[in-house]
């Protein structure tokens, strides 16, 4: 039976409706946010005082899809209905840290409007916070005051250090009022606080803080928000930061993601660069770099006319090392210096020259997305030339380098100070770190190690950018724009499996844990993978179905009459070149091929394989052709034991009910070998195989299951082309 993942029913109240009410939402938006927080709060724990226990609840967004102000409705909506405290653990870095309390406090109005106080924010806790804190929770067991009831918001930076002095206030409040509901939002709940310290049973510091920060609170919900929910997914269920539900966030109307930049848009949106551009010892910068900032220099000018959005921005996101932050800053300077002399110092035939050899080619590629449009009509490379250098746009840029050894982050007030930026960092600016309206991204980095959730968070470039899309550019390494586009499938698959589990309104201890994965792509970080799974990785011959001694294995009655019907139109294979009994083969596709598949009976381990594959290939958009081998035209073939499985079956007389894993027998040599020797005859089974499509072999055998006796069974062989090649992570198998 189902257990259904909501707990309560919240009530939607007068501080989620002034959060809304301040924003630009549509009316529509606003009542799918309102609807979601509800949603997400009902399936924490109700706020009820002295009722112990805890859960942990899992929000996945896009990146940079809204995800604060979705963990903002839920404060807002936890006031509302009556959380006396909530904690936000707010990011690795004190930039991240200070730019979630900013924008609480602001998106809240946490200051105050003339009326009783409502709100007592506090960024990063400390011993001096408790007294008021405790005062302020006390208020909410006297029903006299109810009027003068005050929610404490803490935003506290996850790190073992922060944590401690947060739990030792905690306990301090907590020890004077130990039945107080209390609720804590993880932000980017995939980084830092899981264990990746398991040998031994240890303890990574971060998540060891966290565990014993939730264990001084008796009664409350911990919401893991993140856009990348690949690890908290892989962790082991009695983990206590295995989430127990999932909530799927729907990205806001003008949201662009990875299906719109690496599919529908690639050719429009990425630039490659060269190796070139990663090194850090080269005395003059990259030619592509003066090609993306030109391009930036014209697009921040066509937003200036069109009148949105106002300040753009340019990101040159290199690796963490700083010596290459240092050499992008001086060559980004030196561009930028370049081309205000050419431009701004009076000599005509420099400026014609730099404008027709660096300017003219970056409007051209603007032009091919309608880039240089504004109100229906192209503006001219002049008129755009013009604005750069007379009306002082070109000098007004400001360039940054924002990293953890210069810090010089850029604060909410800054950003509209100028009418463009170009932004230099590493690491720092991978995930939280709002860059204002970014258009332009210059990547010189490889890929890395990877890891699809790291890949993920480096898509600055994703968020509400439609109204602007035809002035979105990435310049990035061949390689890593290969894993952005390979990317999309893997994210829609989990996306459409959390859905689903969302929508019918699941716990997530229902679902088998499934994540398809390009075959060049890991899930997460290995360290943080406590949960048992199984790692598919399909390329080749994925399956020999060689396990036929258990239960009834091959098609369902449903599944032969389709197979009947595919061997009727079965013709001689040409790759068989014997006089008798010859493979045949039909052409088919791999939606007519998986409605027999998806019944197939098979062993466990077998079940699994066919399973991920069905995964896999049913992803594909298009339809997949398939090559159906029926081997020789469907007579049976004559099969016994393996070598490992004879003495078994031949210890317990033949008796199957006597053999305790008679799922591990198999049939011995189920893929015949080429005949010759040299394959001049019969190339063997597994030359039956193509390299560009799918291939499903099927073997009608006749199983030795005795002295003189046999037994029939179908069995399946399937190979899958490199082209096609994926990997499945599946969970071992589902709890009971």
């Amino acid at each position: 039976m189902t257990r259904n993942a909501n707990l309560w029913t919240p009530q939607s109240g007068q501080k989620l409706q002034d959060l809304l009410g301040r924003t630009n939402l549509s009316r529509h938006e606003q009542s799918r946010v309102e609807q979601e927080t509800l949603r997400i709060l009902g399936r924490c724990r109700a706020p009820e005082w002295d009722n112990d226990g805890t859960s942990a609840e899992l929000v996945v967004g896009a990146v940079q899809s809204g995800k604060t102000l979705s963990f903002t409705g839920l404060i807002a909506t936890a006031r509302d209905n009556g959380f006396p405290l909530v904690v936000v653990l707010a990011g690795t870095k004190t930039n991240l840290r200070d730019q979630t309390y900013e924008r609480l406090v602001r998106d809240l109005a946490m200051d105050g409007d003339g009326r009783l106080p409502s709100w007592y924010p506090v960024n990063d806790l400390r011993p001096v916070n408790a007294g008021e804190i405790l005062a302020r929770a006390q208020r909410w067991q006297d029903e006299r005051r109810t009027r003068s009831r005050v929610t404490t918001v803490a935003v506290v930076l996850k790190n073992h250090a922060s944590l401690r002095r947060a739990r030792s206030v905690l306990a301090d409040v907590l020890g004077q009022v130990p039945g107080a509901p209390v609720l804590f939002i993880d932000d980017e709940a995939d980084q830092a606080g899981l264990n990746v310290a398991r040998p031994g049973g240890a303890e990574s510091s971060t998540y060891r803080a966290i565990r014993l920060l939730r264990e001084t609170a008796a009664n409350h919900s911990y919401v893991l928000y993140t856009a990348t929910p690949q690890a908290p997914l892989l962790i082991a269920l009695e983990d206590t930061l295995s989430p127990r539900t999932v909530s799927v966030l729907t990205p806001g109307e003008g949201y662009v993601g990875g299906a719109d930049l690496f599919d529908e848009s690639y050719a429009g949106f990425v630039r490659e660069i060269n190796d070139d551009a990663l090194d850090d010892e080269s005395i003059s910068p990259p030619e592509s770099l003066e090609r993306a900032i030109a391009t930036y220099l014209l697009a921040m000018v066509v937003a200036q006319l069109r009148g949105r959005p106002r300040p753009l921005t340019m990101l040159i996101h290199p690796s963490s090392g700083t010596d290459l932050h240092r050499a992008y800053d001086a060559w980004v300077r030196g561009i930028m210096g370049r081309l205000t002399v050419a431009l701004t110092d009076g000599d005509e035939v420099l400026r014609d020259q730099v404008t027709t050899e660096v300017f003219s080619p970056a409007y051209d590629d603007l032009a091919t997305t309608g880039g240089n449009v504004v109100e229906g009509a192209s503006v001219s490379l002049e008129e755009l030339i013009e604005m750069l250098a007379d009306d002082g746009y070109l000098e007004a840029v400001r360039v940054r380098v924002v990293n953890s050894a210069q810090g010089n982050e850029i604060t909410s007030s800054e950003w509209t100070q100028a009418p463009g930026w170009i932004v230099i960092g590493g690491n720092k600016l991978d995930r939280g770190f709002t860059v204002e309206n970014l258009a332009v991204t210059y990547m010189p980095r490889g890929p890395g190690v990877r890891n699809a959730d790291t890949v993920q968070q480096r898509g600055r470039f994703f968020g509400y950018k439609r109204s602007y899309l035809d002035l979105l550019r990435a310049w990035m390494n061949p390689d890593t724009a290969d894993v952005f586009r390979k990317y999309v499938r893997h994210e829609n698959a989990m996306r459409g499996a959390l859905s689903e589990l969302d929508t019918n309104g699941r716990e997530l201890s229902t679902w088998r844990r499934t994540i398809l994965l390009d075959s060049s792509l890991n899930p997460t970080r290995r360290a943080v993978i406590s949960l048992d799974v199984d790692d598919f990785r399909l390329s080749g011959w994925v399956l020999t179905q060689t396990h036929v001694y258990g239960e009834p294995t091959g098609p369902t009655a449903e599944g032969r009459s389709r197979l009947d019907g595919l061997r009727a139109s079965a013709t001689d294979d040409p790759r068989d070149h014997r006089t008798h009994a010859r493979n045949t083969v039909v052409r088919s596709t791999w939606g007519e091929v998986a409605e027999v598949l998806a019944d197939w009976r098979a062993a466990a381990d077998e079940k699994n394989v066919l399973y991920s594959s069905l995964l896999a290939l049913g992803s594909v958009e298009g339809e997949i052709p398939v090559d159906v081998v029926f081997m020789n035209g469907g007579a049976t073939r004559d099969r016994g034991p393996s070598v490992a499985s004879r003495p078994v079956l031949a210890g317990a007389g033949w008796d199957l009910n006597l053999i305790d894993d008679v799922e591990a027998l198999e049939v011995g040599n189920l893929m015949q070998g080429p005949d010759p020797a040299d394959g001049s005859t019969y190339r063997g089974d597994r030359g039956f195989a193509a390299g560009d499509t799918v291939t499903v072999q099927v073997h009608e055998l006749a199983v030795e299951v005795g002295p003189g006796t046999r037994s029939r069974a179908t069995s399946v062989a399937i190979h899958i082309p490199t082209d096609l090649s994926d990997r499945v992570i599946l969970q071992a198998e589902l709890a009971g």
